[in-house]
């Protein structure tokens, strides 16, 4: 609609326009720097009565023309004033006449100094990586239940024993006694060099919130019977096969008891969980393991 109003408006100038100062000029500037086709077209362009409106028809045709890329055929009609019928070049002119859009553009860049520079617009994407915590679920607190071992071993249970006790109960010992971390009990296992290979499996099902991160944090302590650092002995926490806190070589000393913190975090898989603490020895050492605190909590 804009392009049809301003060959409209320019046609109905194209014959009844004044000479516009400086039109001659622009033809002499024309002619030297480009080779343009000299048709009724262009010389209705640059016509000094036209000229100025010419320029401005032609400024808003091909900013038109650069941003839309479109195809188009304009009509341009001269609708002479009568004292133009006495002019030769005025009556070479008359009527309608379709003109495609090469030509006119031809015919513009002919005339203007410099095509519009298209507009180039540039689009970023950002991309926004979001943690969203599973909502709508809640679990019964605390979700380790006595984890200090102030009720007894319940609702704790040992699953796993190698070598099998009681079979082996003159070397192996495990139950909640004192002395616990900053309070009267824990979880001990002792292991007196009963095989070459010695594990214990304590475990608790818990109740979870599928995909969220939780922390889990526990104390622990680990004694050698020679009094030497205990490199062949292990504790490791799992939540099913995730390992959620382990111990290290170094951790193993001997009496006095020196009390460890553990800690680590972990996703939950799905809504229900086991808890596990496996007590390792992996050749004939006499250890002892006390477990404490053991915590876990939303991270």
């Amino acid at each position: 609609m804009l392009l049809s109003t301003s060959l409209l408006a320019f046609s109905a100038l194209l014959h009844q326009a004044i000479a516009a100062p400086g039109a001659a000029e622009l033809e002499k500037r024309v002619i030297a720097t480009t080779s343009c086709n000299r048709d009724n077209l262009y010389r209705s362009f640059i016509d000094p009565r036209t000229s100025v409106s010419a320029s401005s028809f032609c400024s808003t045709y091909i900013q038109s023309t650069v941003k839309t890329a479109a195809t188009t055929t304009a009509t341009v009609t001269a609708a002479a004033a009568k004292r133009d019928l006495e002019a030769p070049e005025a009556k070479r002119d008359l009527g309608a006449t379709t003109y495609p859009a090469s030509r006119l553009s031809s015919a513009c860049s002919c005339i203007l100094t410099a095509q519009p520079t298209p507009t180039t617009v540039f689009t970023t994407t950002v991309t926004v990586t979001t943690t969203v915590k599973p909502s709508g679920c809640t679990v019964p607190t605390p979700i380790v239940k006595n984890g200090g071992f102030e009720s007894g071993l319940a609702p704790w249970v040992v699953a796993t024993v190698i070598p099998p006790y009681p079979e082996y109960s003159q070397y192996e010992s495990f139950g909640v006694q004192a002395p616990g971390y900053n309070s009267p009990n824990a979880f001990t296992v002792t292991d007196n060099a009963a095989s070459s290979y010695f594990e214990l499996d304590l475990t608790q099902s818990i109740t979870l919130c599928a995909g969220q991160q939780y922390k889990f944090t526990a104390n622990f302590y680990m004694t050698d019977s020679h009094n030497i650092p205990t490199k062949e002995t292990y504790l490791t926490f799992y939540v099913d096969n995730t390992v959620v806190g382990a111990s290290k070589f170094s951790d193993g000393k001997g009496p006095p008891i020196v009390w460890t913190p553990l800690s680590g975090t972990f996703t939950a898989g799905g809504s229900s969980a086991t808890l596990k603490a496996a007590f390792v020895a992996t050749n004939i050492v006499g250890v002892t393991w006390g477990i404490d605190n053991v915590v876990i909590t939303p991270a």
